[in-house]
């Protein structure tokens, strides 16, 4: 064989590699994603809607299901998590994570429950040194505890201030506060859909839920609801290096959320076990809830800037807490990165 014929047999040797490698399937991306259990991801998984983003985008969404989403990714274990707004400065503060926040889901929506014929209208009527139960020292007890110190001046906080905040599970604080172990309890209120139904147990503040609640102290007013209990948050490194990935997840939840508009009915009866609902009568009771300006899941998961601006404003707030309460925030503290991402 000529010194041609050894060039032209390595060049097709070559060609034909190049060829067949461009032929194997590249391989799918990976997203670590850490979110509350949660109804419309069951209804994308169990429609197949989620296979077929994911095949379509030759990428794999690996879940962990937590409700203590903010532990999870303080310790490093996810790429993508959900948090509430009040949560991120925290983390941050607390840990040397730097995230980006680049889509919202639903509001923060844990109101403040009394048992039926209490006469506790606002916070304030309780009386100072009372139980309250509560789901986590953060989460919603960070919406909680700003609203009670700009409206009240009351020092509400886990581990201190001026009431004993007793931590337990969602779906057993309506029961702890129908038997008296508090006089009032903040959970979602999905979780006491039983007994809200048999009207054994009311919403103060004239039955509003917190997003509806930011108004009262915040002095904005730009027409739309705020303060998130999920927004889609990333680790900077992950975020800034994942753009197609990015653009592709706030996708897959714009899908899930037209599929709950369209089926929301369909989705509590599938999912009861999301609800606390065992019949008809409470599945009929948690759609007509979550009808109109109670629905706490948004329109859109995309971002914009006029929004992030008013929706942070509550981080000020923050700074002016007890310096012992674990939502609260430094002066000066780094403003958390949001971004806005085009649908």
């Amino acid at each position: 064989m000529t010194a041609q014929d050894e060039a032209e047999a390595a060049q097709a040797e070559a060609m034909a590699a190049q060829e067949a490698a461009m032929m194997e399937p590249e391989a799918a991306s990976i997203i670590r994603f850490a979110f509350a259990p949660d109804p419309v991801w069951d209804w994308l998984t169990d429609t197949g809607l989620l296979a077929q983003w994911e095949e379509e985008n030759n990428i794999r969404i690996h879940t962990s299901s937590t409700w203590d989403e903010f532990t999870y990714f303080a310790g490093g274990h996810g790429d993508i998590v959900s948090m509430g707004t009040q949560e991120i400065p925290v983390l941050e503060n607390e840990t040397s994570i730097t995230t980006v926040t680049f889509g919202k889901y639903n509001f923060q929506r844990s109101p403040m429950m009394r048992r039926a014929g209490d006469p506790y209208e606002t916070l304030a009527d309780i009386p100072l040194g009372s139980n309250i139960c509560v789901s986590s020292p953060v989460s919603n007890t960070g919406f909680w505890t700003v609203l009670a110190d700009q409206l009240h001046g009351i020092d509400y906080r886990v581990g201190g201030g001026d009431y004993n905040l007793i931590v337990n599970d969602h779906f057993v604080n309506p029961t702890n506060l129908l038997r008296g172990d508090c006089e009032a309890a903040v959970v979602i209120p999905e979780a006491a859909v039983p007994h809200l139904r048999a009207g054994e147990i009311e919403i103060m503040y004239g039955g509003r839920m917190p997003f509806q609640l930011y108004n009262e102290f915040s002095g904005l007013n730009d027409g739309k609801n705020h303060v998130m209990s999920n927004l889609f948050t990333a680790t900077e490194e992950w975020y800034d290096s994942h753009p197609r990935e990015v653009a592709a997840f706030l996708e897959l939840w714009q899908i899930g959320i037209a599929e709950w508009e369209e089926n929301t009915a369909d989705i509590v009866r599938a999912y009861p076990q999301h609800f606390a609902v065992e019949d008809e009568e409470d599945v009929e009771f948690t759609v007509q809830f979550m009808q109109g300006a109670n629905d706490w899941f948004v329109e859109s998961v995309y971002l914009d800037q006029e929004w992030i601006d008013n929706e942070v404003a509550i981080y000020d707030f923050m700074t002016e807490l007890h310096p012992d309460n674990p939502n609260g925030l430094p002066s000066g503290y780094p403003a958390p990165r949001y971004e806005v991402v085009a649908p």
